[in-house]
């Protein structure tokens, strides 16, 4: 007896524990090897990096993989370029000069969707204003595109991750830093800022840059690692300046100030947009 009780006791035990969070995962990944940026950059010295929940945006963009050692930054047609990245994210850049900055937003934010089970939760914007969901997609919404003329007809309809990537390709055709402003909001200077917002300046050209990770210090200071895409379409990378915590991380601004970041004019505060 004494014995079918202990085992009872067990069964209850294993039954009341948490069940272990699921690692996140990248569906575009192709099995190269990969380190999670959490591993890669840890935080500065006196600085702890800010606690983030599972199954959160931040938390899928804490463990996004990056290639193991290049930094060099490629185009979509292979060649090489000179930008100031500190770590390449390994996802594919797709066919063609599509992916630039905003679309590598987009991407991300996109594809967590996915990979968290709340694809039919995505849906964006053209320049237009015309909104694309990739549920309609899915079920074969197409579109006809003449200039600033959009007219929505119908396709086959398509499945599996292969055909959310190409919902994907067909919007970075007609999305752009001025298409973020319908799938954002702006974040008050008073809010906190967290992993996934945007510093967006909305342009022809315009930029934006994603916050990947936050760390802070006793006093409250908040540092973060910062990525980007950029023209031509080309590989989502991590940012590096010489003004940065070990080169890396960037002082996040207070209400009324501004960052400067490698590649653009300093972005303000008052700049910062969250997806909706």
């Amino acid at each position: 007896m004494p014995h079918f009780v202990a085992v009872l006791v067990a069964v209850a035990a294993v039954l009341a524990a948490p069940a272990a969070s699921a690692a996140p995962s990248y569906p575009w990944l192709d099995g190269g090897d990969a380190v999670p940026l959490g591993d890669r950059f840890g935080a500065p010295d006196e600085f702890s990096r800010v606690r983030v929940a599972d199954g959160t945006f931040a938390r899928w963009l804490r463990s996004l993989p990056t290639v193991p050692e290049r930094t060099t930054v490629r185009a979509h047609d292979g060649s090489d370029l000179d930008r100031p990245a500190a770590a390449i994210v390994r996802m594919d850049v797709g066919r063609g000069d599509l992916q630039q900055c905003a679309d590598s937003a987009i991407r991300l934010h996109a594809e967590f969707l996915w990979a968290s089970g709340r694809a039919e939760d995505a849906a964006y914007h053209f320049t237009s204003g015309d909104r694309s969901a990739w549920a309609d997609w899915r079920d074969g919404e197409r579109f006809d595109v003449s200039g600033s003329r959009v007219k929505r007809v119908r396709g086959s309809a398509v499945s599996g991750h292969s055909g959310f990537r190409g919902w994907l390709q067909h919007l970075f055709r007609y999305a752009g830093t001025r298409s973020l402003r319908h799938d954002s909001e702006p974040v008050a200077e008073t809010d906190a800022l967290r992993a996934g917002d945007l510093f967006l300046e909305p342009g022809s050209p315009g930029h934006v840059v994603m916050i990947l990770d936050i760390a802070e210090d006793a006093g409250g200071r908040r540092v973060a690692l910062l990525g980007q895409g950029f023209m031509p379409a080309e590989e989502f990378h991590v940012l590096r300046s010489s003004d940065a915590k070990d080169g890396v991380w960037f002082v996040l601004p207070g209400p009324g100030e501004s960052i400067r970041t490698p590649s653009w004019r300093p972005f303000h505060r008052r700049d910062v947009r969250r997806f909706r």
